[in-house]
């Protein structure tokens, strides 16, 4: 199964890349889906790190390392090999940041899901569902984040929620 979202953000590419990839271990500032992110080992190709561990709202903690990034091509792609449910076999994600004028970026996010045995293919739709919505969502947060500075009004509420707990 394939997930792709696209958005433009009004700022250049050097602005998001300094988000999406050299603070690829905080996601959790700007994502309302991760309440904590950190990351570790040694990094890859200029990264900070090689994997990146995440406290996913809904989902529990995940591991996810990267198998690809590039400060050149703005793009930086992983796989969650800890964390997913047991019906999904792999799940990975790519997102890349393309520059479209002196102040505007394109951000397009792929995810790809692997599913397993009944349970997999019964589930297929909901998931489907429920990771276009967090797909929407994310890339939605990190435009916002990336254009105003500051976390998007639904992760400020998410960060309120999530110390209530």
């Amino acid at each position: 199964m394939k997930i792709e979202k696209e958005i433009t953000i009004n700022k250049n590419i050097e602005s998001a890349w300094k988000v999406l990839g050299h603070e690829f271990t905080d996601v959790h500032k700007w994502a309302s889906a991760v309440n904590h992110s950190e990351g570790k080992g040694n990094g890859i190709n200029g990264a900070a790190c090689s994997e990146r561990g995440c406290d996913i709202a809904g989902m529990g903690k995940t591991q996810e390392k990267l198998i690809e990034f590039s400060n050149d091509k703005h793009l930086l792609s992983y796989i969650v090999p800890e964390g997913m449910p047991s019906m999904i076999k792999r799940a990975t994600n790519t997102w890349q940041l393309i520059s479209v004028g002196t102040d505007k970026s394109k951000l397009h996010m792929e995810m790809n899901f692997t599913f397993g045995g009944i349970m997999g293919t019964i589930i297929q739709p909901m998931m489907k569902m429920m990771m276009s919505k967090m797909g929407n969502q994310m890339v939605e947060e990190f435009k916002y984040y990336v254009e105003n500075g500051e976390a998007h009004p639904r992760k400020i509420k998410a960060m309120k929620k999530y110390r209530r707990a």
